[in-house]
């Protein structure tokens, strides 16, 4: 039998994001069965030809250079990844489409609505595989979360609490970077550790029909990044906080802070029904909370239920079946922040082998961008604003 192919890859930016979606890509090979779970790592590059080399040679990448048009436009590359500003994603996603490529874009799609929309419409016409890498919705706590609400088991949504809490920008000589410049970033703590609770809320309950938010920035200056005696101003949010009205009648709160003490990486979230509550924290990521009101009074409480192979995507990991097949006796390990990553990667290839794009696509990122639009408006004219929709054909 003739081996699959790899899917050819070139990576644009090689900052943070780059180590862990090469990481995912090398792994991937390692945890499945399939031979077609395979990425080829073919070139990346970054404005900066240092880093790109640097994690060219880390990570296993043939090539690197400084040009993004040499991965857009390559024929012999079927997938572009891209880990750049928000500011960027706009044109390089445009210009792969335009060249046939496949598309796996980092969070939030845009620096807002307008260019998202125009992405997800690209997208959507190329007939390509598109997919924003909102890595929270793979894990499988939250994917059994998912799987619960849908089943029925907490009944009728009433109430989504959800927050994305971290604290390292809380340092006030941090230099003034891309992300604290509004043409950059689009939004601050809330388009970047925001997007995900945003992407959540709707994942876990449903579309969000309208807000009323207030943001606040703690640190108004920081030091220049080439002259740390001058300051300059920050231009984006350090905090965000919303209530939301869902669709289908549930009420809610999304909020998000880079630089609030004490939390190192809180991605929290309760939903809530009229017949229980399941509940979550990235602090205790290889756990899901469940309540069930049918319980009785005397054991009524939340029960915690550790992660395993019985849940979505855990199988993949370090979770051997002490019972064989059926899976009886499972122990429970633990899994990790990469990992996340890695199964983000794999919703990925499967959408590469069959054609289809998966869920969060560019549609998925283009409502989160809305979103984040409506927050901002809200918190700038201190009113309820609605959600606008846009429709992609």
């Amino acid at each position: 039998m003739q081996a699959a192919k790899p899917f050819r890859v070139g990576m644009i930016g090689a900052g943070y994001m780059a180590k862990l979606h090469s990481l995912s890509m090398n792994n991937l090979a390692g945890y499945t069965e399939d031979p077609a779970d395979r990425f080829d790592l073919v070139r990346i590059v970054d404005t900066d030809a240092q880093a790109a080399e640097r994690e060219a040679t880390r990570w296993g990448w043939s090539e690197h250079g400084t040009d993004w048009k040499t991965v857009t436009r390559d024929p012999s590359i079927d997938v572009v990844d891209i880990a750049t500003p928000n500011d960027s994603h706009h044109e390089i996603c445009l210009d792969a489409f335009a060249h046939g490529k496949h598309v796996i874009c980092e969070k939030p799609l845009s620096v807002n609505s307008e260019f998202a929309a125009e992405m997800a419409r690209k997208a959507h016409a190329s007939g390509r595989v598109h997919m924003v890498n909102f890595t929270y919705r793979a894990w499988p706590a939250i994917a059994q979360a998912r799987a619960l609400i849908k089943s029925g088991a907490i009944g009728n949504v009433r109430h989504f609490e959800g927050h994305f809490f971290q604290d390292h920008n809380n340092d006030p000589t941090i230099p003034l970077h891309w992300r604290f410049k509004k043409g950059p970033a689009g939004a601050g703590a809330l388009g970047d550790v925001g997007a995900h609770i945003i992407d959540l809320a709707r994942f876990l309950v449903g579309e969000v029909d309208s807000v009323v938010a207030t943001t606040q920035r703690f640190i108004q200056e920081r030091p220049l990044p080439h002259d740390r005696s001058q300051k300059g101003q920050v231009e984006v949010d350090d905090l965000a906080a919303a209530m939301v009205q869902f669709e289908n009648g549930a009420t809610g709160t999304i909020k998000a802070s880079w630089a609030l003490p004490g939390f190192k990486n809180d991605v929290y979230f309760v939903v809530v029904g009229d017949k229980g509550a399941v509940r979550f924290s990235w602090e205790r990521s290889n756990e899901l909370q469940f309540f069930d009101s049918a319980d009785p009074q005397p054991i009524s409480g939340y029960r915690t239920i550790p992660l395993g192979r019985a849940h979505p995507g855990a199988e993949l990991f370090w979770f051997p079946a002490l019972g064989g097949d059926l899976g009886v006796g499972v122990t429970a390990q633990g899994m990790g922040y990469g990992d996340a990553f890695t199964l983000s990667f794999r919703h990925f290839i499967n959408a590469l082998k069959t054609g289809e794009s998966p869920a969060p696509n560019f549609v998925d990122g283009l409502r989160c961008c809305e979103i984040i639009d409506a927050i901002l408006a809200s918190a700038e004219q201190g009113r309820w604003v609605k959600v606008h929709r846009t429709i992609i054909d």
